[in-house]
């Protein structure tokens, strides 16, 4: 079976082995010595690189534009960086004042060469890669956007002193999500990944969490959804106490951090939803052994049994992440369930995600 069919089958609840490394269009890239800068200006000539690069490994989802999530602000004219390693990073903030907010044109984003080749590139991927591999696009979740919009430390600042610009800057940055992130569903892309760093627990309140970053959540999950398209919601952090609010946001899938008890998670979300992670993608994916690689991984196995599960980093694996751990992890999970039953672990005929 391939990758994209097991995708579809575990989100039915069918009783199939899944696993996804999180690795993305960045450490294809990196892989060849090329830089997420070189793909914005060629994104149609280095495609095939991404390509070649999945299609070494047995990911079932492959996490597509996560290094370029902050395209939709350039377009708007935020000054950006590109480092000659990792994401782009903000020079100075896009908005400043009402005003400036106010100003913005937002038809730029769906008149920009690079957004269309952006689109364009994601549905030729989706078709590069058939039924191996399903693709998922990743776009900023409105919060965290937000807090891009005017920098992070301003936005942090906001919640507390200007409720009414908090609302309007994530009113500007719903409209963005919708009019960046709809045409790629349009497109033929099969799924979306939306990830919300900024709405971490280790970052803000449950009580901010739910007056600021829920209800645009729950629009951005519901706007997609209706399109058809299983949509794959990751928040950095600890968010073990506003799981409960992510049920009712109601993706298709959870991913949660290596912080989080898998456990407790999939108590608070329920049978419902698939839960995905969370394998440290530092310490074990990067710098541990691949025999720590396959205990962590059958650590986690071992706390999901009989429910929809994704095995999972507990977020995006680093460039330099080593091959071998990469293709141990996947071993594991596409094949985890006899080695349970071979070392005596569990009864034999268990299945997989449920």
């Amino acid at each position: 079976m391939e990758g994209k069919q097991r995708v579809l089958k575990i989100l039915k609840g069918e009783p199939v082995r899944a696993c996804s490394v999180f690795a993305t269009e960045f450490w294809a890239l990196n892989r060849r010595g090329y830089t997420i800068e070189k793909f914005l200006e060629d994104p149609e000539g280095l495609l095939s690189v991404i390509a070649e690069e999945v299609q070494k490994i047995d990911s079932d989802i492959f996490f597509f534009l996560a290094g370029l999530t902050s395209v939709p602000l350039m377009v708007l004219g935020a000054m950006y960086k590109f480092p000659e390693k990792g994401p782009p990073f903000a020079e100075m903030p896009l908005v400043r004042s009402r005003e400036e907010l106010k100003n913005l044109d937002l038809k730029k984003i769906t008149g920009d060469m690079r957004v269309k080749k952006l689109w364009q590139a994601s549905a030729e991927l989706t078709r590069a890669l058939k039924d191996k591999t399903m693709v998922a696009v990743n776009i900023r979740a409105p919060f965290t956007q937000a807090a891009q919009m005017v920098g992070p430390e301003n936005f942090m600042r906001l919640l507390y002193r200007d409720e009414r610009f908090v609302f309007e800057l994530l009113e500007i940055s719903m409209e963005i999500f919708l009019e960046y992130g709809l045409p790629f569903i349009k497109n033929g892309v099969e799924m979306i990944y939306i990830s919300d760093p900024t709405a971490s627990g280790d970052l803000i309140s449950r009580k901010h969490f739910e007056k600021y970053a829920y209800p645009y959540l729950k629009k951005a999950v519901t706007e997609i959804k209706e399109l058809g398209i299983p949509v794959l919601l990751h928040i950095c952090g600890d968010t073990i106490d506003r799981l409960d609010f992510i049920r009712e946001i109601d993706p298709d899938i959870v991913s949660v951090d290596h912080k989080v008890d898998l456990e407790k998670a999939g108590e608070i979300l329920g049978e419902k939803i698939c839960l995905a992670g969370n394998v440290d993608p530092s310490e074990v994916m990067e710098y541990g052994s691949r025999e720590e690689v396959e205990r962590k991984a059958l650590e986690c196995l071992d706390k999901v049994v009989n429910r929809k599960f994704l095995l999972m980093p507990g977020c995006e694996i680093s460039p330099d992440t080593p091959l071998e751990n990469i293709m141990t992890f996947l071993a594991v999970g596409h094949g985890a369930f006899e080695k349970l039953d071979n070392r005596g672990g569990k009864e034999n005929g268990r299945t997989g995600s449920r």
